[in-house]
């Protein structure tokens, strides 16, 4: 089957060759058009023949479906790591967008650790603990610009 299948795109990448090569030479003239549609039936009669010369290829009875197909029972998926992983992943959501909000309010956190119950149920999902390092951090931008003004004055009055 794979031999068939190359040979007949080995033959189909020739004949569109060929027609392209011939399309290039033909003169502009009103016999173009017929010229184009004689080789295109050519392309097209390329493209068929095969299969109608080879029918027992294509036989639906000779190909045997459990070659292709592996069994069910490999292929199962295991739920249960996946659970657990989707789990793990909302609780890192949750810590991120704690820091997030706290970042935004002015807050520098060092740590952030959540420790939470997730069920299939809602009622039953709860939050047991959240263990925070926290700093608040100045936002006095012009007292940051004057000591970085006051270090390179430092520095280059030394020298």
């Amino acid at each position: 089957m794979i031999e068939f299948m190359s040979s007949w795109i080995k033959g189909l990448g020739l004949a569109i060759v060929v027609v392209s090569i011939l399309e290039m030479l033909l003169p502009n003239n009103k016999t173009k058009k017929y010229i184009r549609m004689v080789m295109g039936i050519y392309v097209l009669f390329t493209i068929i023949s095969p299969f109608i010369n080879q029918k027992d290829l294509l036989n639906s009875d000779s190909f045997r479906l459990e070659n292709y197909v592996e069994t069910g029972a490999s292929t199962s998926i295991d739920q249960s790591s996946m659970d657990e992983r989707i789990k793990e992943l909302y609780v890192q959501e949750l810590e991120k967008d704690i820091t997030k909000k706290l970042k935004e309010k002015g807050y520098e956190v060092t740590s952030c650790k959540v420790k939470a119950k997730i069920s299939d149920k809602e009622e039953e999902t709860k939050i047991n603990k959240i263990k925070l390092k926290v700093e608040k951090v100045t936002e006095d931008i012009s007292k940051k610009e004057e000591d970085l003004e006051e270090k390179i004055v430092t520095r280059y009055s030394k020298n």
